[in-house]
């Protein structure tokens, strides 16, 4: 199978698409975040939360059994998400994003006119946002009907982020950061210096909003949209903040790790030793996962030391996720779904087949969900 890929300069067997960018301009005004989308039995978007620490408040699966698949018509690489009644939402690169029932029924699916890469997010009153190549950010109803859609000037790859009273703020390939309000309507937008491809919005507790930029920054900015500070890092950044206890995290595709204080100074970085387009996730006890071209999953203590590393057999582009039990699942180009333990040993690993770009999702009753390029969506659990 031929794999197409938004991703730059990963020397791996499969067709790569290259992407041009687009970059524009700035603007202002409000937002105060509400953190009901952490809700226990759901994982509202992409990374779980606001924060985007990819940490969940319940156990993954305990053995590698598939439940059950169902196909598309195009390679999944969106991450899936999970909203309250446990309804899935997954897009695909045949332009559809599916809503699915947990025994794998699907209930709709609603049509853009472009591939669909990212992870959609539900808001706390159950509208489900994503954006498409088509350079649209589209809020659905949770019956699969139209709400509003909004047109950015760039392709949009990246996942949205729901904040407080609906605002939705998401990145574009025309190098802005856009806050939509809940009716759909422009509230203010930040331009970067460059595109942003991936690289998803996280919000802090703070209510302050970090972004990575292909200008080779991580931008922090103020709830009005205004600038707080900007951090340069030593390559662009595919990946997505994450935000710990004070500190934010954030990977640049050169495969640098850095820990970046609140205040936008550098607390450590850490050389992962291959090219990363992974997001990094946050244990409870700070301990950062982030995957590697290499295939390797790294593990890094809070003072930016190794603590270990697993080796996959093929490169990792997907983001871990990290269950209460502090068990890491992991998908690779290999075609496998890891399960590893946080010392680092094999819990178990499920073969899929065919290379695993989406990151995973787990719902409340421990049933993981996990897109593939063959096309299909797959639920792993008892």
């Amino acid at each position: 199978m031929k794999v197409k890929s938004v991703f730059t300069g990963i020397a791996i067997p499969f067709f790569c698409l290259t992407v041009n960018a687009l970059v524009m301009s700035s603007l202002l005004p409000i937002a105060t975040n509400v953190y009901a989308q952490d809700v226990a039995n759901s994982f509202p978007m992409y990374r779980y939360n606001l924060q985007r620490t990819g940490q969940v408040p319940f156990a993954g699966p305990s053995t590698d059994n598939v439940k059950w698949s169902i196909s598309s018509s195009g390679e999944i690489w969106s991450s899936p998400v999970v909203d309250s009644n446990g309804i899935i939402y997954v897009g695909s690169t045949d332009g559809n994003l599916l809503s699915i029932t947990s025994k794998g029924k699907v209930l709709w699916a609603f049509k853009t006119v472009d591939e669909i890469f990212g992870a959609a997010a539900i808001g706390t009153d159950g509208i489900v946002y994503f954006g498409s190549a088509d350079g649209r950010i589209y809020a659905i109803n949770p019956d699969g009907k139209l709400k509003w859609k909004f047109q950015a000037a760039g392709a949009i790859h990246s996942s949205p982020a729901v904040g407080g009273k609906g605002t939705v703020y998401v990145s574009s390939y025309d190098g802005k950061l856009y806050a939509i309000a809940a009716n759909g309507k422009l509230l203010w937008s930040y331009k970067t210096g460059a595109s942003i491809m991936t690289s998803s919005p996280a919000v802090g507790k703070d209510n302050t909003i970090y972004i990575g930029s292909w200008d080779k920054h991580l931008y922090a900015l103020n709830a009005d949209g205004s600038a707080k500070w900007n951090f340069e890092t030593e390559s662009k950044i595919d990946a997505s903040p994450a935000v710990g206890n004070g500190t934010v995290y954030i990977t640049d595709v050169n495969g640098k790790l850095y820990a970046v204080n609140l205040d936008g100074t550098l607390k450590w970085g850490f050389d992962l030793g291959g090219r990363t387009h992974s997001s990094p996730a946050i244990d409870t006890d700070e301990t950062i996962y982030v995957g590697t071209q290499e295939g390797n999953l790294y593990a890094i203590g809070k003072d930016g030391a190794l603590k270990w590393k697993f080796k996959t057999e093929n490169s990792i582009t997907a983001s871990p996720t990290v269950d209460v039990n502090g068990v890491i699942y992991i998908g690779s180009w290999d075609g496998k779904l890891y399960a590893i333990n946080n010392d680092g040993t094999l819990k178990w690993r499920a073969t899929i087949g065919e290379p695993l770009l989406s990151s995973p999702a787990i719902d409340s009753k421990n049933t993981l969900y996990i897109g593939c390029v063959d096309w299909k969506v797959y639920a792993i659990g008892q």
